[in-house]
């Protein structure tokens, strides 16, 4: 199995059969929408068993399901995954500071099992374990995912490993059933607030429910009325923007101590810093702009000198699944509005009404009536079309902005426009008509 640096999308099907395919941030640029489909498929033809992206990127669904059929393993360098493979690709990633040359080296090592490979797995089992706080489930769970063997949780482990990575594995195990030995360990509370309210966030909504005790029983005010401030730098992933981020962390800390009335609590939740505004009742549209205000005075007060950060505001929900409601809102204010350092998730309302309008069936059945043959289109058609669609009409019908959100050639819109204009049978220069399709547009996508 060979390691491969792909700088453009047009070198994939030449590559020899079982690569791994690391794609440089130029080549993820340009796997947006269907080109990543396309890609992909490129990759299947090559017998590709993998294909990796070093830069965020939106992926749809379509391509996760096209990844499964033609079975190329679709990861990225942060979140990669449960797979064997995608848990070296994020240590080798994260191991080489964002540097790619490190990162194909890493990746190789570890695919062809050599020493340093099995040290530094071992590495990664000794810091799962000394976070699994002395229990024997979490420390096997740990150990399984770093040595790569099945763990249980008497520690033996399962398969018939050998050379450096037997060695290591021996090891590791003797010092996992030492830990457990020893107990479970007490964890200082704000940093077990952190680390909750980042499982809060991330865990499914069962498994969310089951910790809402565990966050009463630390003092995190979980059953309260919630707003969220999502702070993320303006810059790639790598070294530079984590540090960004524990700056901001620390600064954050100290400065919302001096703010009075609300409950504050902080997490790194994957590339942002996650703050969480907590009072004790709704506060309605007075409180939210009070914590607009505060949201903009601690990007004044925390931003580190230099930094390009922006900070996205939900509106105020209730309990844990408002809690995760207002990640969600604080995460689309930032994608909706990408020009202004601060962005507020529908302070008028908007959104809501739309939902609202949208719930009943007449709505659903206008809705359906207008954009009907965009939604038989197959495949990824509609979604796209749509998205489209509405860029065009939100920027007030002009090819250009819309392109700049969507992606795409300002020549390629215009063309799109024209089609689904023909397929709707519209007259996009009636305001009546855009006014109705723009909200079809919004309420297909709330």
């Amino acid at each position: 199995m060979s390691v491969r640096l792909i700088e453009s999308l047009g070198e994939v099907v030449r590559q020899p059969p079982g690569s791994v395919l690391v794609l440089t941030a130029a080549a993820c640029a340009q796997a947006v929408g269907y080109r990543l489909e396309v890609a992909l498929r490129d990759a299947a033809a090559a017998g590709a068993v993998a294909m990796v992206l070093t830069a965020p990127i939106t992926i749809s669904r379509s391509a996760w399901a096209l990844a499964e059929r033609v079975d190329v393993e679709l990861l990225d360098t942060h979140t990669s995954g449960t797979s064997e493979l995608g848990a070296v690709v994020a240590t080798a990633f994260r191991e080489s500071h964002g540097d790619l040359a490190g990162l194909v080296v890493a990746v190789h090592g570890a695919l062809a099992g050599d020493a340093a490979d099995s040290l530094a797995r071992a590495a990664r089992a000794v810091d799962g374990i000394a976070r699994a706080g002395g229990v024997p489930e979490r420390i096997a769970e740990e150990v399984s995912a770093a040595m790569g063997v099945t763990v249980d949780p008497d520690f033996t482990a399962a398969g018939g490993l050998g050379g450096h990575r037997a060695a290591a594995t021996a090891i590791v195990l003797r010092l996992a059933a030492l830990a457990a030995a020893a107990g479970a360990v007490d964890e200082l509370p704000a940093r077990s607030r952190s680390h909750l309210l980042t499982e809060l966030l991330a865990a499914p909504e069962k498994q969310a429910q089951e910790l809402v005790p565990r966050a009463r029983a630390l003092g995190l005010p979980i059953d309260d009325w919630h707003v969220i401030l999502r702070f993320e730098p303006e810059m790639d992933e790598g070294p530079d923007r984590y540090a960004v981020l524990d700056t901001l962390a620390s600064r954050t800390t100290r400065a919302v101590r001096e703010l009075v009335g609300p409950s504050w609590n902080a997490a790194l939740a994957g590339d942002a810093l996650v703050v969480v505004r907590t009072v004790p009742r709704d506060q309605g549209s007075t409180g939210l702009r009070q914590a607009v205000r505060e949201a903009g005075a601690l990007l004044e007060r925390v931003r580190p000198a230099g930094a390009k950060v922006r900070c996205g505001v939900s509106t105020c929900h209730e309990g844990v699944l408002g809690l995760r409601t207002c990640a969600s809102e604080a995460r689309t204010a930032l994608r909706r509005d990408k020009t202004e350092p601060l962005a507020t998730y529908d302070l008028a309302g908007l959104d809501r009404m739309l939902e609202e309008w949208y719930s009943s069936d007449s709505a659903q059945q206008a809705v359906r009536d207008l954009l009907q043959p965009l939604l038989d289109l197959p495949g990824t058609q509609p979604k796209r079309l749509i998205t489209i669609l509405r860029a065009y009409l939100d920027h007030h019908g002009s090819p250009a902005k819309a392109a700049e959100e969507v992606n795409l050639h300002r020549n390629a819109v215009s063309r799109n426009i024209r089609r689904i204009e023909t397929l709707l049978k519209a007259d996009l220069s009636n305001p009546q008509q855009r006014l109705a399709l723009q909200l079809a547009c919004r309420a297909a996508q709330v």
